[in-house]
């Protein structure tokens, strides 16, 4: 009986040792797909793109508890709304995508996929070439900024402190 479960905790992922929750690969507030985006895939998929981790989500990997500044309610609202820049709107703040939107970021999608399906083996070769690690890596950067929002909006709450919300950025005409 013991040992049936134990088979059963294993196969269901009981007690495995999972550095990164499954939640975290979906993170950050989903952007639209551009151009630029479809076209560089197949520079993603051989690992030759780096996307920069910004310095807000370092820190928030180094020490995710730490309270910024003196812990006044200004520092607070600095800090989330440096998270804010780095990842998107919190998932209490999000903010319902137009029917045009959403279109673009199918479209962007699919785009995105049959460009990347272009690549034979194509995840061999993001394996081989260290892109799977690369975004794995960066996927553990936007789980700790998140953490880390959570963790001082909690903590501004308990303070009593107001904390402003989100203010999308505008996006640029060009």
């Amino acid at each position: 009986m013991t040992s049936a479960f134990a088979l059963l905790s294993f196969a269901c992922g009981i007690g495995m040792a999972n550095p990164i929750p499954a939640s975290a690969q979906t993170a950050a507030a989903p952007q639209s797909v551009t151009a630029g985006d479809v076209a560089g895939k197949p520079l993603d998929d051989l690992n030759l793109r780096k996307e920069k981790i910004a310095p807000v989500l370092e820190a928030a990997q180094a020490n995710p508890y730490r309270i910024p500044g003196k812990g006044r309610c200004a520092d607070l609202n600095r800090e989330v709304a440096d998270l804010n820049e780095a990842l998107g709107p919190d998932i209490d703040e999000s903010i319902s995508p137009s029917a045009q939107q959403k279109r673009d970021r199918a479209i962007g999608g699919t785009a995105r996929s049959v460009v990347g399906s272009l690549i034979p083996f194509g995840g061999v070769v993001r394996e081989i070439s260290g892109a799977n690690a690369a975004e794995n890596h960066r996927e553990l950067y936007l789980y700790a900024g998140i953490v880390r929002r959570a963790f001082i909006k909690g903590y501004a709450r308990a303070r009593a402190c107001r904390i402003a919300h989100y203010i999308p950025p505008v996006p640029d005409k060009k």
